[in-house]
C-alpha cells in the first residue's frame, strides 16, 4: 500500500480520508501517532465542517468505545479517549497508563481522569467533549467522578472544551480550547492560562 500522505502534504481531506478508509487499523494508528502538534493542527482544519455526530463516537447500548489516540505534547503523549452512552448522556474519560511506573500514578492523582460529556456543538462545529460538564453519574467501568473545576485537575482540563471533527471513517481530530465561556472557580480561571494541545484519535475498525 502506498504511504498514507501527511495532512500538510495534502490541499483537501478528500485526498487523505480515503487513503485511511483503505488502511489496516494498525496501519491508521501507526500513522496517527506519527503526527506532532502542526501536522495535527494541519488536520484539524482540513476536518472543518465534514459531518459528525455523537453517536459516532459510542457503541450501541452502555458499551465503552476506546478510541486510542496521540496528542500533541512531546512527552506524554498516548492515551486513550473512552466513551459510552449512559442513560441520557454520552460521557467519557481520558485513561492512560502510558507513563508508566510511579509517574502514571502521580500523573492520575494530579489531573484526574478527566471525566466529560459530549454533545452536538452549539455553533455547529463538529462535536463539543466538556470537562466543565462531568457525567451525573458513574458509568460503572469508569473511575469515580473528580470535578475538574477544583484541585490539580483545574489546571489541566479547567474551563477547557475539546472540539472534534471527523477526518476519515475510523479517524478522528481534535483541539482544546479554553476560551468557549466563563470558568466557575477561580482554579478553573488560572487553569484557563495553561497551553493546550490539539489530539487525533482512531477508532476500532
Amino acid at each position: 500500500m502506498e504511504a498514507i500522505p501527511l495532512p500538510s502534504q495534502v490541499s483537501a481531506l478528500e485526498d487523505l480520508s480515503g487513503r485511511l478508509d483503505n488502511a489496516t487499523h494498525v496501519q491508521r494508528l501507526e500513522w496517527a501517532y506519527s503526527l506532532g502538534q502542526r501536522e495535527q493542527l494541519a488536520l484539524f482544519e482540513l476536518a472543518r465542517g465534514n459531518p459528525i455526530t455523537v453517536d459516532d463516537v459510542v457503541l450501541d447500548g452502555e458499551k465503552v468505545f476506546i478510541h486510542q489516540g496521540r496528542n500533541g505534547l512531546v512527552l506524554f503523549n498516548r492515551f486513550e479517549k473512552r466513551f459510552a452512552r449512559y442513560g441520557d448522556e454520552i460521557v467519557g474519560y481520558n485513561h492512560n497508563d502510558s507513563i508508566g511506573g510511579p509517574f502514571n500514578f502521580l500523573a492520575k492523582r494530579v489531573t484526574g481522569p478527566g471525566h466529560y460529556t459530549a454533545y452536538a456543538a452549539p455553533d455547529g462545529d463538529g462535536i463539543w467533549i466538556d470537562y466543565r460538564a462531568i457525567p451525573t453519574r458513574r458509568h460503572p467501568e469508569f473511575p469515580p467522578l473528580r470535578s475538574n473545576d477544583h484541585g490539580l485537575p483545574a489546571l489541566v482540563f479547567g474551563n477547557m472544551v475539546d472540539v472534534l471533527r471527523r477526518a476519515s471513517s475510523h479517524v478522528l481530530i481534535g483541539n482544546a480550547f479554553k476560551d468557549k465561556g466563563p470558568a466557575r472557580t477561580p482554579l478553573a480561571r488560572f487553569g484557563s492560562l495553561f497551553p493546550t494541545a490539539p489530539f487525533v484519535l482512531v477508532q476500532p475498525a
